[in-house]
């Protein structure tokens, strides 16, 4: 398993152990905190790859928080502020979504950074509150009155005035990506080194195209992802493999060219009346490259190069579905009948229990 793989299972363990955490996403895994008792509304994300892994502590709230943010952005004049703390080692992020801190996990193991949960989240809560505090001093002068100065942000308000391309634009330039802009073709194209995926040409580079073209919809796609040799794969194997990545995120769509073998995936977004804001193309994005990244060393690798090691991969992966659904059925089952339980019945079991544990004890009973 990759780093991130490791952070996220770790992060999964963290939300079903912890009462006030829950998963709220999966891509990226999140992992979120309700805000009450005067706690921030917080959530955890984890970004990286095989050997890199840097969780994100968010404050979520689309409401006062990203508003508040944004003004911070318009009175420096900047796009996006990033800066370490020195005190704590967390990396500063205000950008147009909102606060964010980012704890840099690369050389933490998931064990070692279980250890430290609770301390690393209260120095990340801290951090954020004295950031959101040092914030509303610094605007609290600021009128909410439009100003005839352009703003350095972008909120959805205003992109609801911008074309779509104008959009696409200012997400790369938020985050300084280099792209080519097709206009002809109206389209955007751009890449990613990567940690494992490898493509047709044995380079470890991702291609995403973002297509506007569809008054409808936004495109995001992965030309090429694959090229598959069927005289050597059979093509109903990888068909499965596209069907079993299907069900599994189910807004992902996955073709593969049955005349030249090629396989891409791609997502669309809806745009109709609605605003696209550069958030979302972000979150695809991070999910497109984490999803070739995993996917690759999960089943793809060898199933361009060995079909029927492929084949008990793509079993061990459905069958290890099962299992989960199985035993969240199983526990679910288990939980109801406890609640049903009396507090004489619940008494008897720990009674029962207790008398076990004397007898193990004391050397008694056993096999």
């Amino acid at each position: 398993m990759s780093l991130m793989q490791d952070y996220s299972s770790l992060l999964t363990g963290i939300a079903e152990q912890y009462e006030d955490w829950s998963v709220t996403d999966n891509s990226p895994l999140t992992i979120s905190r309700q805000s009450e008792h005067n706690m921030l509304p917080l959530s955890i994300s984890v970004y990286g790859g095989n050997t890199k892994a840097h969780l994100f502590f968010n404050l979520y709230d689309d409401g006062p928080f990203t508003a508040l943010a944004q003004k911070v952005l318009q009175t420096q004049e900047e796009e996006k502020i990033q800066q370490e703390d020195e005190d704590s080692g967390l990396v500063i992020i205000i950008d147009s979504d909102g606060f964010a801190v980012v704890y840099d996990a690369t050389e933490v193991s998931p064990e070692e950074f279980a250890t430290q949960f609770d301390s690393i989240t209260k120095t990340a809560d801290h951090l954020l509150m004295q950031i959101v505090g040092d914030a509303h001093e610094s605007t609290k002068d600021l009128s909410d009155t439009p100003s005839d100065k352009p703003s350095a942000t972008y909120p959805a308000t205003q992109q609801r005035a911008m074309g779509i391309d104008d959009v696409v634009k200012q997400y790369f330039t938020e985050l300084n990506y280099k792209h080519k802009h097709d206009e002809a073709n109206k389209r955007f194209i751009f890449g990613f080194n990567t940690d494992s995926y490898t493509n047709r040409n044995n380079a470890q580079s991702l291609q995403i195209v973002i297509d506007y073209s569809d008054d409808d919809l936004l495109r995001f796609e992965t030309p090429w992802l694959y090229e598959f040799d069927l005289e050597k794969t059979k093509y109903n194997l990888v068909a499965s493999a596209v069907a079993w990545f299907q069900f599994e995120y189910k807004f992902l769509s996955m073709s593969l060219d049955p005349a030249d073998g090629e396989l891409k995936i791609s997502i669309d977004i809806p745009r109709g009346k609605g605003v696209i804001h550069t958030s979302q193309i972000k979150r695809i994005v991070s999910f497109i490259l984490q999803f070739s990244e995993s996917s690759y060393d999960e089943l793809f690798k060898t199933l361009l190069t060995d079909s029927a090691e492929a084949q008990s991969k793509l079993n061990a992966l459905i069958e290890k579905h099962k299992n989960k659904v199985a035993n969240r059925d199983w526990r679910k089952s288990i939980e109801d009948k406890l609640d049903s339980l009396t507090d004489e019945q619940k008494k008897a079991i720990e009674a029962i229990l207790a008398q076990n544990e004397e007898d193990s004890g004391s050397g008694k009973g056993g096999i």
